[in-house]
């Protein structure tokens, strides 16, 4: 009875301090300034591809080293349209989406053949092929100098328009991944990260599973690349680079791969550290890869997996305590 109890008092703090941190987001523009208000939106957008990436990572216990390529044909395919004027803000926004869910459905078909590190070496050479194609094909995407200037509504070009769109998208995505990983689907991914002989036998069609979660991920990784030009306004090879990659990996690891929380935590924490760093000394990688390591050493379920470790040690140490007064006569 005080378990039912425990659980519901969670959930109902669970909510409000959820609704508390919504309101609280949405309320920032009023307080901060743009450049911190732009610094916020990346954090946003690095959040949900690290998401994405993790329903592979976390959830299925599959490394990709090449997601940045799903990232840029987002990215591209978006920032061509409106480049050009082929399409309008809301068109380009939805043949983006198509067309990083087509890229995905192709490269899934090729991924699910291969396991281990030759499935992740094969997502990092069909990045490369999308880096080469952006970074010389100078008379269409205008090669490593990127695309500059593409033209964006009027409402979505200030730093509060753009914060609001991306804080709305990245919100509803989030949720979606949320409940996909929930799901009865999200659990046999457990179940074949777990132990891929059991799901097996089990009945779960393991290349089936594991390449609706390729499409998935891909598409809300895409759609992390769109919104990463909504708020620049250009496009850059360097979105498809082994390095965007890493970055992706680093802001899972670093926030703890087995929690839903975890890549959007290790965003925040990622991007802030850079900034800070970045503003005292150019040799910032230096101490961000230090730091980096430290965490990955001694806190090897990322901090938010630290946190909950502890927060679990807390609450049995109070049951135990509780256990005890109950068995003490009177």
């Amino acid at each position: 009875m005080s378990e039912d109890r425990n659980s519901t008092f969670l959930s109902w703090r669970s909510g409000l301090a959820l609704s508390l941190l919504l309101v609280i987001f949405y309320l920032l523009p009023l307080f901060l300034a743009d450049n911190w208000l732009n610094l916020i939106t990346e954090m946003l957008i690095m959040a949900l591809a690290g998401a994405a990436l993790n329903l592979l990572l976390g959830d299925c216990g599959i490394i990709s080293f090449g997601h940045a390529g799903f990232f840029a044909v987002g990215a591209y395919t978006f920032g061509l349209l409106l480049y050009y004027r082929l399409a309008s803000f809301g068109a380009a926004f939805l043949l983006a989406i198509a067309g990083v869910i087509l890229f995905s459905l192709i490269v899934g078909w090729f991924l699910i053949r291969l396991v281990e590190i030759y499935f992740s070496l094969l997502c990092l050479a069909f990045s490369q092929v999308v880096w080469v194609i952006v970074s010389v094909w100078y008379s269409v995407t205008g090669g490593d100098d990127g695309l500059n200037g593409i033209p964006i509504p009027g409402l979505l070009f200030s730093a509060g328009g753009s914060y609001y769109f991306v804080l709305t998208v990245v919100g509803v995505c989030l949720l979606l991944l949320f409940l996909i990983r929930e799901s009865p689907f999200g659990y046999s991914l457990h179940a074949i990260r777990d132990n891929r002989k059991r799901s097996g036998f089990i009945g779960i069609n393991q290349k089936l599973h594991i390449y609706i979660a390729i499409v998935i991920s891909g598409l809300f990784c895409g759609i992390a690349g769109i919104l990463l030009v909504v708020l620049l306004h250009a496009a850059f090879p360097g979105y498809a680079s082994l390095t965007k990659s890493g970055d992706f990996l680093f802001v899972c690891l670093l926030g703890g791969m087995y929690h839903f929380s975890g890549p959007i935590v290790g965003s925040f924490l990622y991007i802030l550290l850079h900034f800070i760093i970045h503003r005292y000394t150019e040799y910032w990688p230096i101490f961000l890869g230090t730091g980096l390591t430290v965490i990955a050493i001694f806190f090897r379920g990322g901090v938010v997996g630290f946190a909950m470790e502890k927060y679990q040690s807390y609450l049995f140490r109070g049951r135990t305590r509780n256990a005890s007064a109950d068995r003490e006569p009177a």
